[in-house]
């Protein structure tokens, strides 16, 4: 056992345990992760496993709780906090799709981690991408469409766009798409930009699908200021 795991408080090493098997997670998938492997993981015996965590199930869902309330940070209570407007439209969908695709620099290790928890889920039961989403349906969802009900009150759209209690969903999937796109060693797809041209442009294409004029979009998205808020 690590000696580092011999100081830890209980609370201490349930949370040192849950962040030590995500890759095992990631990598192999709920029913093919055997509890030795987890085990092995974290440092720890099979029995001082069981102790923090009765079964297999129990150590996932805690894994599935960690991993959401870490993807917050306290930026969704701040964006929330915005007052629904055009400007407000264009920072959210900024600030979700330049966290998934990793702005001006690759996704770090446990973001590429997080990815590939929720590709597998995907591919699998859903559970983990269920949690995941029922946060964006609590909190990005009726954001988006407060915004788009400004938007149009503001007279910034140019036509009919999607559906509002839809368009939340196609920036996320969108950007989910191009993510996983770019989750392997050598990417899926060459997009043939950096990753910052990427973003801005995926954002460009959102917004016109969400209706926004191009005035409206020249006017209100400045990726250099926005990328200080979504970094």
């Amino acid at each position: 056992m690590p000696p580092i795991l011999q100081k830890l408080s209980a609370e201490e090493r349930r949370a040192a345990i849950v962040r030590a098997v995500r890759r095992v997670f990631a990598e192999k998938g709920f029913h093919a992760t055997t509890t030795r492997e987890l085990a092995d993981a974290a440092g720890v015996s099979e029995a001082l496993l069981f102790k923090h965590f009765p079964t297999k199930e129990a150590l996932f869902t805690a894994m599935q709780t960690a991993c959401c309330n870490e993807q917050d940070h306290g930026l969704y209570e701040r964006l929330r906090g915005l007052e629904p407007s055009a400007s407000t439209l264009v920072l959210l969908v900024h600030f979700l799709v330049s966290r998934m695709l990793g702005g001006h620099r690759k996704p770090d290790e446990e973001q590429i981690i997080h990815q590939r928890l929720m590709l597998r889920s995907l591919a699998e039961d859903g559970e983990f991408a269920r949690v995941l989403m029922q946060k964006l349906a609590l909190n990005w969802i009726p954001k988006i469409q407060e915004c788009l009900q400004a938007v149009e009150a503001e007279r910034e759209t140019s036509a009919e766009g999607v559906r509002a209690n839809l368009c939340g969903w196609f920036v996320n999937h969108l950007a989910a798409m191009i993510m996983f796109n770019l989750l392997p060693e050598r990417p899926v797809v060459d997009y043939e930009v950096s990753r910052s041209d990427l973003v801005q442009e995926t954002v460009r294409f959102t917004l016109r699908g969400m209706g926004l004029t191009e005035t409206a979009i020249r006017r209100h998205y400045n990726p250099q200021a926005l990328g200080l808020f979504a970094e």
